[in-house]
């Protein structure tokens, strides 16, 4: 007799719930998912001891007849596909027939819902059903789900902590809220309101309602399309950022994905903006034909393929990059709030009306949430009402509104214009400033060297000289002219006239280092990259070096003159203002 057995559905069902519902938010991601399906213009999710207890998913979609109703709780039974060629023309974000008989398998399920005039409620425990019959409820969808994992103990012993259950729950709808800006959303735990949206249809405004002011303050709109994608969404500038990736959402025809490769793309965008270790708020939006992507290659349908990803790159990598280098991106020393309407201090009454125009006043209503953050950078004239693309440096000459006051602790440098005070890290200053100098030279078609009088030798191991050798024309196409001497030794005999002098042996050597490092991924793009950061780092001022005024002027000036001023190439501050509100703020002539 064989051994082979066909299992029974209600284990089967117990088996894919492994893969569909892992914890609280899978539950609930499915269920709201569902809901975004049904067209739902309002959906609330409310939770007893942070789901664990208790889910409960209202909403006033379309609906479900009594036969659908309860054929929804068979596997693979769904409204959403058809055939076989329906699966390369997925629109709707469930398609696969397994999440209510899943979540049903391994909880108590009611499900009640009206359509047509007729209002349906079915009851599942552990994945049979109860009992149905007529629902009191007359719109829409509500579908609770209580004792999650009751009857698998060893899956209910996995469950994080409360805190843990709920902060993902938490995530989950803030994203869901992003990615669905025209559907109002509600998060209820314990009677206590946690999340909640307007449903207004702005993206912005929603941004606005989950991160609040601060941060939507500091979005910038992108937006652009090629043959093959179309993108839309906000990203944050550098003043926001932060350690972890959980708060970049990326949308693929509206639905939510985590995937590593656009994950990377963003990332390398913000390459010499950020520190390695900092991430930005980001909510950005893909479309694309669906034959385009792959959405069935995981259970929870949150990873992607795609095809022609070269063309989303090099969209995706410009719109972010361009509109970064277009914004004022500078540092800011405080957490900026809207300014609100104020009187002066008492004792200060007198004094402050020769200090500020009283005429001027703000108040949170009058506040609107900003459309765009496309502020114009700090050295441009404050008169113009929109960033100017092609400014050139002689236009920045003629603007210069900066000026030097004095150095404090021989690295910060202040500086200041009629509204705002600059405090400058002049180490880090100086690193961006010949940053772009080597990356400029480096991109160079043309070379200049210089011969020396006194050729350079260096040793290397064995390995080491046979690298070099092999990316002799490269290293030469450099301005580096070398000859072999002698056992693993290679003599320089001149070098490209921008390498700083006094440091030409030092800067031969990092180029030789990295040509190694990179021996078996060779990238020139990469490599110009990471030896003008390299070269930049010791090459410039160091912090606790005294500059005179001259100095310190000049050091301003070739700063505004960077394409990005703000940070260093590793990601630190260059500059930090205070604005004269801000200030006034700190000494309590405003409150």
């Amino acid at each position: 007799m064989g051994v082979i057995k066909v299992m029974d559905e209600v284990l089967s069902n117990k088996i894919a719930a492994g893969e569909v519902v892992e914890r609280v938010s899978s539950v609930v991601k499915e269920l709201v998912e569902n809901s975004i399906d049904a067209k739902s213009t309002n959906i609330k999710v409310e939770l007893i001891n942070a789901g664990i207890k208790e889910i409960k998913v209202i909403d006033n979609g379309i609906g479900m007849d009594s036969s659908d109703a309860l054929l929804a709780f068979t596997p693979h039974a769904t409204s959403k596909i058809k055939n076989e060629n329906d699966l390369y023309f997925i629109s709707t974000l469930g398609f696969r027939g397994e999440a209510l008989p899943s979540i049903g398998s391994v909880s108590e399920v009611e499900l009640s819902t009206y359509k047509d005039g007729t209002s349906t409620k079915v009851n599942i425990k552990g994945g049979k059903l109860i009992e149905s019959g007529i629902s009191p409820i007359q719109k829409g969808t509500t579908v609770t789900v209580r004792n999650l994992f009751y009857n698998t103990p060893a899956r209910l012993k996995f469950l994080k902590s409360f805190y843990t259950e709920l902060n993902n729950v938490v995530a989950l709808i803030e994203k869901l809220s992003l990615s669905n800006p025209n559907i109002s959303f509600t998060l209820k735990n314990e009677d206590k309101e946690i999340l909640k949206t307007s449903g207004s249809g702005d993206l912005l405004k929603t941004i606005h309602e989950i991160y609040g002011y601060n941060v939507s303050k500091n979005m910038v709109k992108i937006e652009g399309e090629n043959l093959d994608y179309e993108i839309t969404g906000y990203v944050s500038n550098i003043n926001i950022n932060k350690s972890t990736k959980t708060n970049m959402t990326i949308l693929v025809n509206g639905r939510i994905v985590t995937n590593a490769y656009i994950t990377r793309i963003i990332k390398d965008a913000y390459h010499t903006f950020l520190a390695e270790n900092r991430y930005p708020i980001v909510v950005i939006k893909i479309e694309t034909d669906p034959t385009l992507i792959d959405v069935n290659i995981h259970p929870t349908k949150q990873d992607i393929k795609f095809s022609k990803m070269d063309t989303l790159e090099e969209l995706l990598f410009a719109l972010i990059r361009d509109k970064l280098n277009k914004v004022d991106n500078t540092f800011k020393a405080y957490v900026e709030t809207p300014k609100i309407e104020y009187e002066p201090n008492e004792n200060l009454k007198e004094e402050s009306t020769s200090l500020y125009n009283t005429s001027e006043t703000f108040s949170n209503e009058e506040t609107p949430i900003p459309i765009s953050n496309e502020s114009i950078n700090f050295y441009v004239n404050e008169e113009s009402l929109e960033y100017n693309a092609n400014t050139n440096e002689e236009y920045k000459e003629e603007n210069f509104l900066i000026h030097p006051v004095g150095l404090a602790m021989g690295t910060y440098l202040f500086a200041n214009d009629e509204d705002t005070v600059y405090i400058i890290d002049i180490h880090a200053a100086n690193e961006r400033i010949n940053y772009e100098k080597y990356l400029k030279e480096l991109k160079e078609q043309k070379v200049n060297s210089i011969d020396l009088l006194f050729p350079i030798n260096l040793e290397f191991t064995k390995n080491e000289y046979m690298v070099i050798l092999e990316n002799k024309t490269f290293i030469e196409s450099l301005g580096l002219k070398i000859e072999e001497f002698g056992t693993n030794t290679i003599r320089v005999l001149s070098h490209p006239t921008w390498l700083k002098e006094g440091y030409e042996t030092d800067s031969i050597k990092r180029i030789f280092d990295l040509i190694i490092s990179m021996e078996k991924k060779f990238d020139r793009v990469k490599f110009n990259e990471q030896l003008a950061i390299n070269l930049s780092c010791k090459m410039s001022v160091k912090a606790n070096t005294n500059i005179g005024l001259l100095e310190q002027e000049t050091l301003i000036k070739r700063l505004m003159k960077c394409e990005f001023p703000y940070t260093c190439p590793h990601g630190r501050p260059t500059i930090i203002k205070y604005t004269k509100y801000e200030l006034e703020k700190l000494f309590k002539r405003v409150n």
